[in-house]
């Protein structure tokens, strides 16, 4: 029988953000160098300006600089000056010419490979927000706050610029949905402060839990606090620290916060699983702008178990959320290394761009080994183990509407004793092996996914080490979605971009350290041999980030055809 997962964006009113400026602060109007540019541009007394569709023919030419809003362009002809595009997609057939300068606020640029562009290419992806005073187009100040609270926006608001200095007091969810908080709620002071030496961050939120029962106690009360000094405001160094009490998941890495969320709040699935930590660690970064970070943080925190509560959810209510699984519990002093680098944004890479994320951990501690599994209370007992993760993804652009994307993931214990449950394990499920259900795969033998992790309450991840490879070819339908009216497109996320047709594949495994035994374990100097390896195939369409896809697991015939529905690029 198909089954279908709906894995959607959080459709939860409360994932927005209400903030309020400091007294004094005035509203910023968006005038970085790419907007100064296409403003000035558009305004020129001999600028051409259309509004809406504009293609240029190949045996057409335009003379002097023009200006589209809310296009897009097609030039497969010449145009002698400037092209500028607010808000709006440009398309360059080959042999297109443009004189002098590309500029694109709001918008995408295809096929600058067989074009010729006389001057400088500048984009700014972010949309522009602006009035027309007769000819004349005025950018416009950020709304006040009062009139756009219930739009959604991210912790992090994306149109504050890290070079000005902001304070606000706000109100947010913690932008996921989940069997033990239901929805947190973040509330707070921050504040952001730009110096000519550097910047000074702080975040400052106090945690409330929705899950029943409310009570006021650590169950339903948090707290998540962290300050950073950064010396340099390109390349230099950062100091911090943070404070926390709060609900942590287990193999973040797998899926996105509001797939997690959603998955919750309407199908009554849980698909991560949830540890409480309480404690503190101060840390060093390097960093080299947005595309690159080296963090390196000494931490003393307290693990417990996270019981599942009952939060609302839409459908099968009734049913009872799965167990979240036995965590160990006990106090940890923890050492770690983050290394950070991301090219996807480069405008200098037209060809694709890395992603790498890489981590290393040293726990040191005394833990109550899985507690609530054994007939007899457990022992605390010593526990030093050292553990590393690495995803490194590589993105490829085969052509201007086609790309091939790839990505390994890797990680596990390197040594010392066994690794506590926090820190175990698994693939399987939407985002590792879609093919295979999420912590429901019988049909496995032997159980490679979770390293036997099914047969106990909760379903945990129970492998020491994991491997996974992931590829995919994407190629435009060359539907797009026209963008009208720049303020509409908060109501229609993830349907904003062309359309793809996605063809994928995917292999991966879990397992043991210890004695071989053929099947789940295997010696630490060794690795399973890859014919063991779970594997699926599948295709999909992908509207910009919502997307829906069939996958079939390639190594079980058993496994049935599995439907899913996601919000977010597979990786």
């Amino acid at each position: 029988m198909t089954r279908t997962w709906l894995l959607a964006a959080s459709i939860l009113g409360a994932l927005t953000t209400i903030t309020g400026p400091a007294s004094g602060q005035q509203r910023d109007v968006r005038t970085g160098p790419v907007v100064t540019a296409a403003i000035s541009t558009y305004n020129g007394e001999r600028t051409m300006r259309v509004t809406g569709v504009l293609e240029v023919t190949a045996d057409r030419t335009i003379d002097g600089d023009v200006a589209i809003l809310n296009g897009p362009v097609t030039v497969a002809g010449k145009i002698t000056g400037s092209l500028v595009a607010i808000n709006a997609d440009v398309r360059l057939a080959s042999g297109a010419s443009i004189g002098r300068d590309l500029i694109v606020v709001g918008g995408t640029v295809t096929g600058r490979e067989g074009a010729s562009v006389g001057g400088e290419v500048m984009r700014q992806a972010e949309l522009l927000r602006y009035h027309l005073e007769g000819q004349r187009l005025v950018a416009d100040e950020e709304p006040a706050y009062d009139e756009a609270w219930w739009k959604r926006r991210p912790r992090r608001r994306p149109e504050r610029s890290d070079d000005r200095s902001w304070r606000d007091l706000t109100f947010t969810s913690a932008h996921t949905y989940n069997r033990v908080e239901g929805l947190p709620i973040l509330v707070g002071p921050r504040i952001h402060q730009v110096t000519d030496w550097g910047r000074f961050t702080l975040d400052a939120f106090g945690v409330v839990r929705t899950a029943g029962p409310m009570q006021w106690d650590r169950g339903t009360l948090g707290h998540d606090v962290t300050s950073e000094l950064q010396l340099g405001r390109k390349l230099g160094v950062g100091v911090g620290g943070r404070s926390f009490d709060i609900v942590d998941g287990v193999e973040n890495w797998q899926m996105g916060d509001a797939e997690v969320g959603l998955g919750a709040f309407v199908l009554h699935r849980d698909f991560r699983d949830y540890y409480r930590r309480h404690g503190g660690l101060g840390f060093v970064k390097l960093h080299a702008g947005r595309d690159a970070d080296l963090t390196m943080s000494l931490g003393n925190e307290r693990w417990e178990r996270a019981r599942e509560r009952d939060p609302l959810s839409v459908a099968r209510g009734d049913d009872p959320w799965r167990l979240n699984p036995a965590m160990d519990e006990g106090p940890m002093h923890l050492a770690s290394a983050q290394l950070r680098v991301d090219t996807r944004r480069w405008e200098g890479s037209p060809w694709g761009g890395w992603f790498l994320n890489a981590e290393w951990e040293r726990g040191t501690g005394t833990l109550a080994r899985d507690p609530g599994l054994l007939a007899v209370i457990p022992v605390p007992e010593d526990v030093q183990y050292t553990r590393a993760f690495v995803d490194a993804r590589r993105y490829n652009r085969l052509a201007p509407d086609a790309s091939l994307n790839l990505r390994f993931v890797t990680g596990g214990w390197l040594s010392g004793d066994r690794l506590p449950t926090q820190r175990r394990l698994s693939v399987g499920g939407p985002a590792t092996l879609p093919g295979y259900d999420f912590r429901r795969a019988w049909r496995v033998s032997p159980d490679v996914l979770t390293c036997n992790g099914t047969v106990l309450p909760g379903a945990p991840a129970l492998c020491d080490r994991m491997m996974l490879f992931q590829a995919e070819f994407r190629s435009d339908f060359g539907i797009g979605w026209v963008r009208d009216d720049a303020h509409d497109d908060w109501w229609r996320p993830g349907l904003n971009q062309r359309a793809s047709w996605v063809l994928f594949a995917d292999a991966g495994r879990g397992w043991n350290i210890g004695a071989p035994n053929g099947a789940t374990t295997y010696p630490k100097g060794s690795l399973p041999d890859f014919s063991t390896f779970r594997s699926d195939v599948g295709i999909g369409i992908d509207f910009g980030s919502v997307g829906i896809y069939l996958a079939k697991a390639t190594t079980t015939a058993r496994e049935p055809v599995n439907v899913l529905f996601r919000v977010q690029h597979r990786f």
